[in-house]
């Protein structure tokens, strides 16, 4: 099914706003991915550090002034933003099969924002990184907005990510080595046993 674009209800959620938020957090989505490959990471360690560093990257840039669209409505587990005074969450999940709590429910912070729209009007929205639910091997996000009977009204897909990224932990810099120290065997010595002086 086809739906209009968001900025069609809401002009502040125009592709160019939706792409810097997407932007963000596939590259957290990889950052993550390049940096935990320990014998001791899984799915569990590398979910969690990765929604930490989307949330605490989206909070830093949304203080930072950056831009004059961007706000911080809450800063907690629950992170609100706010695009245009448009408050929005981000998850990661399946958009067609959502589970996520940021996905379904709307938290307070987003409640304020539905008595300021008309019915049928989407008032809730989610970015939802979609890391591999699709087809697709590379994540892409998908941004939803729901009236407030929790019917997507509005959807926003990013382009898929097709960059070059590491998938090992970051490669040491190089050390500078000093030339070799040879000198002839001693002839009573071992092969074990070479001499070498300065």
């Amino acid at each position: 099914m086809s739906f209009p674009l968001p900025e069609a209800f809401h002009p502040a959620l125009s592709a160019d706003r939706l792409s810097v938020i997407a932007s963000i957090l596939i590259a957290e989505h990889f950052s993550t991915a390049t940096a935990l490959q320990s014998d001791f990471d899984d799915g569990y360690t590398r979910g969690c550090t990765r929604f930490g560093r989307q949330r605490n990257r989206l909070k830093s840039v949304a203080l930072s002034g950056e831009y004059d669209w961007l706000e911080l409505r809450h800063g907690g587990n629950d992170l609100v933003f706010m695009i245009g005074g448009i408050p929005c969450r981000f998850a990661a999940d399946d958009p067609a099969n959502p589970t996520k709590p940021a996905v379904l429910d709307a938290t307070p912070f987003q409640q304020d924002f539905f008595g300021a729209v008309e019915s049928g009007v989407p008032c809730k929205f989610c970015f939802v990184l979609d890391g591999g639910y699709a087809d697709a091997d590379d994540p892409r996000v998908v941004f939803l907005g729901e009236d407030s009977s929790r019917v997507v009204k509005c959807k926003w897909v990013s382009d898929t990510a097709r960059a070059l990224h590491a998938v090992a932990a970051e490669t040491p810099a190089p050390k500078e080595m000093g030339k070799p120290r040879v000198a002839p065997k001693r002839p009573d010595a071992g092969d074990e046993d070479a001499a070498v002086t300065s």
